[in-house]
């Protein structure tokens, strides 16, 4: 894991990156690595930031294949936003973002990062994996909902 920190005025976001096997118990890892490492970016971890974390990690787990480690990025936006970034080893974006039917018991993690408040996107890099990222806007107050 390696911190990568920018601070100035030019400096658009502080961040960190770190590599995580992908297998399912690299899921909480990441989330405890997370609620470290953003107050020493200089922003308190809030059950969003974990929830998100938490929705891409085990989507990158579950579908994203592969053997090659998964790379967590977590940034700090000029705006205090956090971006929380994944990117797994499959270069299959996910399908629509929607809900899923009541009954279903998978398939809710995305759709409930959007409905939280959270900008879901992805992208496929030069070497065929795909990047998702969650961008959790800034709480107004410091607190959330």
């Amino acid at each position: 894991m390696t911190a990568l920190c920018s601070h100035g005025p030019t400096a658009p976001r502080t961040q960190w990156t770190g590599e995580f096997a992908p297998v399912l118990e690299s899921v909480p890892e990441a989330r405890q690595t997370v609620r470290r490492v953003l107050p020493r970016l200089g922003v308190r971890c809030d059950d969003l930031m974990r929830l998100t974390v938490t929705e891409l990690m085990a989507n990158a787990v579950v579908h994203g294949g592969g053997t090659r480690p998964l790379l967590l990025l977590v940034a700090v936006e000029a705006d205090r936003s956090v971006l929380i970034g994944v990117t797994d080893n499959n270069p299959r974006v996910p399908g629509r973002c929607a809900m899923p039917d009541v009954e279903a018991e998978v398939g809710r993690g995305l759709a409930l990062l959007r409905l939280s408040g959270v900008r879901v996107s992805w992208d496929v890099d030069g070497d065929g994996r795909k990047r998702t990222r969650g961008v959790v806007p800034p709480a107004t107050d410091g607190r959330r909902l």
